[in-house]
């Protein structure tokens, strides 16, 4: 019986590491997500100042369509400046599309870099979670090998108390030596 809560206690031992194990796993398989949540944000980042490059040259490009519209009104025949009306015209709706979609980009990054923090404190939490069960498995382990210690020191001790017994029961002569002498048994 002492052997079977020997061997329990090694299993519950061995249970409680793989247990250890897989959480490290876990942590280890969050802060590469968390890694790669980062290189999603830096490339967003990388892509809204694309976008504001291109709007600002948009800006002036607009200027400098303003500019050369003040020109040709200044010194073109009235038929032409109407075509350059148009052709402005047209550009300044496709610049105001253009703007709404820089527009976009910009909300849809705002929203991004929200779901990333958001995503990023549930990892943090996670993460915090994982290393108090990990701390809480240590805790397990090291109250399971000490109980397995002091289990080992009850089975020495025991050994010893036996080996003792063992020894006595030799030392003593046969009770029944008397007995059979009279009965004219044999000794044995």
């Amino acid at each position: 019986m002492r052997n079977s809560a020997f061997v329990h206690y090694l299993d519950i031992s061995n249970v409680l590491k793989t247990e250890l194990k897989s959480v490290k796993q876990k942590i280890f398989k969050e802060k590469n997500t968390n890694l790669e949540q980062q290189k999603c944000i830096e490339a967003l980042k990388i892509q809204l100042k694309n976008q504001q490059i291109i709007e600002s040259e948009r800006d002036q490009f607009k200027q400098e369509l303003e500019n050369l519209r003040q020109q040709k009104e200044e010194s073109a025949p009235l038929i032409d400046v109407q075509e350059y009306e148009q052709q402005i015209q047209k550009l300044q709706h496709s610049l105001e599309e253009e703007k709404k979609c820089v527009k976009l980009v910009h909300e849809l990054f705002a929203l991004r870099c929200s779901e990333f923090s958001d995503e990023k404190q549930s990892l943090e939490n996670k993460k915090q979670a994982l290393e108090k069960e990990m701390a809480d498995l240590c805790s397990k382990v090291n109250f399971q090998a000490d109980s397995i210690s002091q289990l080992t020191f009850q089975l020495q001790d025991l050994n010893h108390e036996l080996h003792l017994v063992s020894f006595q029961n030799q030392q003593r002569p046969n009770q029944n030596r008397h007995y059979n002498n009279r009965r004219g048994g044999r000794f044995r």
